[in-house]
């Protein structure tokens, strides 16, 4: 077990360590849509490895709540990002709605059974990490049930906000292993940058797509 921990943890920093890099490269390309987009399949096939093996790690060899909420909060908007600007204005189909609400209640039940075992955990850390995902799929419900029509067309800056999102999950997760003895500001500060990174590339885009319509999209590269 001690071989296969060692394994599963070497693949984890590794493909977390290139997600971190390979997120870099998807920012700087905004502007060039092929390579943009490649960057940004590579980016979220290391995220597929990050929180696959984080899940492997956590249900197998240790169980630590800011892990935990890390691995939900960016495997989920990882994939909603994706599928956000895969789908642009179309409705989303029901088993994005269940993966929204089974990511809602697995997140809320684990800070709960936290509580209940009164572990060792920063509730700062894990309730703002909780809070990120609450409003993202609390966002994609409200837009399926209620106002899509009016929504739908911010497809864009779901878009922005979520692929970051993703990004800063995977950030906190390196910090607050790298620097154990800054905690939780170790934790907290990359979700400040990235936060404010989303702000400012919102409202790049916004004021960008009013000269040029065309935005960028996964079907575009080849």
């Amino acid at each position: 077990m001690q071989t296969l921990h060692w394994l599963n943890l070497g693949i984890h920093i590794t493909f977390g360590t290139l997600a971190l890099l390979i997120g870099l490269f998807a920012l700087f390309y905004q502007n060039q849509p092929v390579r943009h987009v490649r960057s940004g399949r590579y980016f979220l096939y290391c995220l597929s490895l990050v929180v696959g093996t984080a899940f492997i790690g956590i249900l197998f060899f240790r169980s630590n709540p800011f892990l935990l909420m890390l691995t939900l909060l960016g495997g989920y908007v990882g994939y909603a990002g994706y599928r956000t600007v895969w789908l642009r204005e179309r409705k989303s189909p029901l088993i994005d709605v269940l993966i929204t609400i089974s990511v809602l209640l697995a997140g809320s039940l684990f800070a709960w059974s936290m509580q209940l075992t009164g572990s060792n955990w920063s509730p700062a850390v894990v309730y703002s990490t909780l809070s990120a995902l609450a409003l993202v799929g609390g966002y994609d419900l409200l837009k399926y049930f209620w106002l899509y029509e009016r929504l739908k067309s911010w497809w864009l800056y779901e878009h922005i906000y979520k692929m970051l999102s993703a990004y800063s999950a995977i950030f906190s997760a390196f910090s607050g292993t790298v620097l154990p003895h800054y905690k939780p500001y170790s934790q907290i500060l990359p979700s400040v940058i990235c936060v404010s990174a989303i702000a400012y590339f919102i409202w790049k885009r916004a004021r960008s797509q009013r000269r040029s319509p065309d935005p960028i999209s996964f079907r575009q590269a080849g």
